[in-house]
């Protein structure tokens, strides 16, 4: 019980608080995208398995994430990392149906076909695997060319 009540103590002591009644841009991001549905990642990916009885396949991440959220629908699952310090963000959207328009088609180091679409200063790839499509989307800062965005791809499993 005593530890319990050190590491609540701790955990206190190193949360970022507020200057002045002022949100940190992490609290502004999390208030934001609480009120829009989203919950804690591992939250929203048990609720998304349970629903379409289904595992999904999850990234090794190329940063420490500051924040991560999910939102799961009937037919969605909405996952976000963020790195608030350095202004890094990752949004994969897994679901049911096809979204590849207008883009490069890249082969998966396990032989799956993926496409790649680059615009400045975001980069897109969607592939298929297991009957579930997967919309990775990044910012400049995470990855910066397709060989980067394939090698990230590459990470699911």
């Amino acid at each position: 019980m005593k530890i319990w009540c050190v590491l609540f103590i701790m955990l206190g002591l190193t949360t970022p608080y507020a200057v002045a009644g002022e949100p940190t841009p992490e609290q502004a991001l999390l208030e934001d995208m609480r009120k829009d549905g989203y919950v804690g990642i591992r939250n929203a990916i048990t609720a998304f398995e349970e629903q379409q009885h289904i595992k999904v396949k999850l990234p090794c991440l190329p940063f420490q994430a500051t924040t991560a959220l999910g939102k799961a629908s009937p037919d969605t699952l909405t996952l976000e990392w963020f790195d608030t310090v350095n202004h890094a963000h990752i949004r994969v959207t897994i679901g049911s149906r096809s979204s590849v328009s207008h883009a490069v088609a890249v082969t998966l180091k396990n032989g799956v076909k993926a496409f790649y679409r680059e615009d400045p200063p975001h980069h897109t790839l969607s592939f298929i695997s297991d009957g579930l499509t997967y919309d990775i989307y990044t910012s400049e800062s995470v990855v910066s060319n397709q060989w980067e965005m394939v090698e990230f791809a590459n990470s699911f499993n």
